[in-house]
């Protein structure tokens, strides 16, 4: 190998081009995997929609692989290789200076040790390819096949991770087994999940020491790190958040904690597409049921019955419903909710004593929520009236929860941690609580990885905004055809679509200063995340 030629002014102009365009490549695609969890189920499921669609034919993905390959096929035998590099190198960095300066959508991940192995890693590979080949031209053919190059080591860093997580969950088993006063709860369910954990870690900390997996925190290594970096000598009660995408993995949840309590929020179709039925998140879910022992409890949404046809397989003889119809006897009968802008309250009948709630968190689907924590407390022995009390102080910037803060003059409802149907109406219950005088505006991309259901549930979406809102804002178009469809003609909604995040940006930043609504419904642009941000906190 002729190191000499490394020295040559072209050759490090054409290096210097390289690195640019390799880490920004790699950074995109690091950004996306670990947005989908490095999970290739998610992936997959990202690039059948219109989003990944469009994300595959930027000009520094399939365009990009377009014009390198023709480059390549023209000029590998011609003396014209190195400006036919140079054309492809800087195309390709001046698309990346315009993502990063102008559009401002440049996306790049959470700096976590597995997100940097696996950009540098790829980076790497392909500069040895490059150093020991040393032709000009594979420069053309490495640009088409960086899509290949970082699932394969995405898919090697998967492999890496499973026998990792193996080693994990077998300790954080040993671990807490040597804690057996420790009661766990755990809770699984649709949606919902991180309210009843908050709200029930409220109301147990009158009588008890309550740990519980932080922020969202729901998977099976994400649980066994918590364990294995937590003392639990202290603590009475281990509320554990249990998340999944497909059948098994709440059981390795189930068999690593050994819960007692268990509660099972709502099932609906969020995730139906990685599922692949209803009936199969059915089953997902029944995992922590089904692992409730004899003595435990079972807590369930009466109203729904995906969550209680099942409820004959399971050992634990105490099982607990909560709901708003009579006929189905939930042992926690809700009644007479009232949502403001300021709280909810509700009237229930939980196991044979009447009461009324009244918390400052916003939104009618919560008291669902409240519901099934206080029939876990009830089973853990804490008074009525220490419920009731605890209630009034509720948490209110509960992790995924709905907020309301000022812009400007401008009022924010924020629900952009993520969406389901149910949480997107409930939404709108809030929203339509504000005066008609004030323009109304709901943004939003619509739900994701609702499968063959996503047609139907975005039009009945829509024409639930329609009635609610004089502007919607549709920030993609997976779900811009079904939303509008939904919308229809009938109150004169405006709609719009606004896939540039500098234009959406713009768009929201002219409504800081008028008397408007403005409802974000699942999750924003990192643009729109930034600029809100200090509004959020200043609350």
């Amino acid at each position: 190998m002729d190191y000499s030629t490394l020295l040559n002014p072209t050759i490090i102009g054409i290096a210097l081009l390289w690195n640019i365009s390799a880490l920004s490549s790699y950074t995109r695609y690091t950004y996306l995997l670990q947005l989908k969890e490095y999970r290739f189920d998610r992936m997959k499921d990202f690039y059948r929609s219109r989003e990944g669609h469009t994300f595959l034919v930027q000009p520094d993905q399939l365009w990009g692989a377009i014009i390198a390959f023709g480059l390549y096929t023209i000029f590998a035998d011609s003396g014209y290789i190195v400006q036919a590099v140079l054309v492809a190198l800087g195309l390709h960095v001046l698309y990346t200076v315009h993502l990063v300066f102008f559009a401002k959508t440049f996306r790049r991940p959470r700096f976590t040790i597995k997100a940097l192995l696996i950009l540098f890693s790829t980076v790497a590979i392909e500069g040895l390819i490059l150093l020991f080949t040393q032709k000009l031209n594979l420069i053309l053919v490495v640009i088409v096949s960086r899509p290949i190059l970082i699932f394969i080591v995405g898919l090697l860093f998967q492999l890496s991770t499973k026998a990792t997580k193996r080693v994990y969950i077998y300790f954080a088993t040993k671990k807490i087994s040597r804690y057996p006063n420790l009661i766990v709860i755990g809770i699984t369910g649709s949606y919902g999940k991180s309210s009843v954990k908050e709200f029930l870690a409220h109301i147990l900390a009158s009588r008890y020491t309550v740990v519980k997996t932080k922020g969202n925190i729901n998977t099976e290594i994400g649980i066994a790190r918590f364990i294995l970096s937590h003392n639990f000598s202290n603590d009475d009660i281990f509320i554990c958040e249990m998340g999944a995408y497909r059948i098994g993995e709440i059981n390795i949840m189930c068999n690593m904690v050994k819960p007692k309590i268990g509660i099972l929020t709502a099932i609906n179709e969020q995730h139906l597409s990685l599922f692949g039925s209803i009936k199969n998140i059915q089953q997902a879910k029944y995992e922590l049921l089904r692992s409730i022992p004899e003595e435990g409890l079972v807590i369930t949404y009466a109203d729904n019955p995906y969550c209680t046809e099942l409820l004959d397989t399971v050992p634990c003889k105490n099982i607990h419903t909560f709901g708003t119809d009579p006929d189905k006897y939930p042992a926690c009968l809700i009644t007479n909710i009232k949502t403001r802008v300021d709280g909810t309250s509700y009237e229930g009948i939980c196991n044979g004593e009447k009461g009324e709630i009244h918390t400052p968190v916003i939104g009618a689907h919560h008291s669902f929520n409240i519901a099934a924590s206080i029939l876990a407390a009830s089973f853990l022995n804490i008074p009525k009236t220490d419920v009731i009390d605890r209630c009034t102080t509720l948490p209110t910037k509960v992790h995924g929860s709905l907020q309301i803060y000022s812009y400007g003059r401008a009022t924010i409802i924020d629900d952009s941690y993520n969406s389901n149907p149910t949480g997107f109406r409930a939404a709108l219950d809030v929203f339509a609580q504000y005066p008609s005088d004030k323009k109304r505006i709901v943004i939003t991309r619509g739900m994701l990885e609702l499968a063959n259901q996503s047609v139907d549930i975005h039009e009945q979406i829509g024409g639930e905004i329609a009635f609610v809102a004089d502007t919607l804002v549709i920030i993609t178009e997976d779900s811009y055809t079904d939303l509008a469809r939904g919308v229809g003609d009938k109150y004169q909604t405006e709609i719009l679509l606004l896939k540039d995040h500098a234009a959406l940006l713009s768009y929201i930043q002219t409504l800081q200063e008028q008397p408007v609504v403005i409802l974000l419904e699942n999750r924003m642009p990192s643009l729109i995340e930034k600029e809100l941000q200090p509004y959020r906190t200043a609350r």
